[in-house]
């Protein structure tokens, strides 16, 4: 397990900051014990419904979870989480780019039972207003743009 990650463990809520988070969430995408990490850190954090990004990042472990889960309740129990957590996420703050972000993957990879195409179209548009806005220049805005433009190039069907 990456030491950076093991860190994150012995941190109290308060000291968990955005950077960290979307470095955690980077490192989860392809490393299923970095996404438990990540997934019980935000589980058990106490300001998780305080905070429009803290609460998306949840949603966006959430459907890592499902997408390493090899048990199918879990898989299913995962993915309506996920999809319940990034939705009131976006509730919490319309404009916040991480909810908008991670909404959009979730909408792109999920199946279509749990998709929501008009949700997705509405992300995708709000992202693209708040990214003429925004700061480009970390890693992890660099990588999560590039993952939104895939999408709009190769939107699923």
């Amino acid at each position: 397990m990456n030491f950076f990650l093991f860190l994150f463990l012995f941190l109290d809520d308060s000291s968990i900051d955005k950077i960290g988070i979307r470095e955690m969430y980077q490192e989860a995408t392809s490393n299923e014990d970095a996404c438990i990490v990540l997934y019980e850190l935000l589980k058990n954090d106490s300001t998780i419904n305080l905070f429009s990004s803290k609460s998306a990042f949840y949603g966006g472990a959430l459907s890592l979870m499902a997408n390493y889960s090899k048990n199918p309740l879990k898989k299913l129990m995962y993915t309506k989480q996920a999809d319940h957590v990034l939705d009131q996420s976006v509730n919490m703050d319309p404009k916040n780019f991480d909810a908008r972000a991670l909404r959009i993957l979730f909408n792109s990879k999920a199946p279509s039972v749990f998709s929501n195409r008009g949700e997705l179209k509405e992300d995708l548009y709000v992202f693209n207003q708040l990214n003429k806005n925004f700061s480009k220049t970390s890693k992890y805005n660099k990588w999560i743009i590039s993952i939104i433009n895939e999408v709009q190039t190769n939107p699923a069907p």
